[in-house]
């Protein structure tokens, strides 16, 4: 979004949702995506498409890492977790549905929001991890670790 929008939008729209109490003053392009898309969703309840008011999301994700082994698999998870990351424990998936010889599959929560510089990293850190247990990293999405 940072690209598509100049700086001056960003800031322009950040002020506003900062003084409706929304975002931190601080805010950059991806607390206002976030922010966006929870007034999105609010507004899709308003039009009736949900029953409920869906709960507002905070922008953690979880990282999917797959193992041809569940032995490879929990070796990550006690090393993710050593270092302080939330980690669900391995599961089995269907191998077939994944690129190589993936059996066994953990996931990784993190509080980085995605599109941003710090979530970047993480995804590195996780590659990183990964490769030295023999596993790859499967890409993200909404879960719970």
């Amino acid at each position: 979004m940072a690209g598509e929008l100049s700086a001056h939008l960003i800031d322009s729209l950040n002020r506003h949702l900062h003084r409706a109490g929304l975002v931190e003053s601080d805010a950059g392009p991806t607390e206002l995506r976030l922010t966006l898309a929870n007034l999105t969703e609010r507004v899709r309840y308003a039009l009736g498409e949900y029953d409920e008011p869906p709960p507002p999301d905070n922008g953690q994700v979880d990282h999917y890492i797959g193992f041809a082994s569940r032995t490879a698999a929990q070796a990550f998870a006690e090393a993710s977790a050593a270092q302080g990351e939330s980690v669900a424990p391995p599961v089995p998936v269907d191998g077939r549905a994944c690129d190589g010889d993936v059996n066994w599959q953990v996931a990784v929560r993190t509080a980085e929001l995605p599109l941003s510089v710090a979530f970047d990293h993480h995804v590195k850190r996780l590659h990183q991890l990964a490769a030295r247990g023999g596993g790859s990293y499967g890409g993200w999405g909404s879960g719970t670790a």
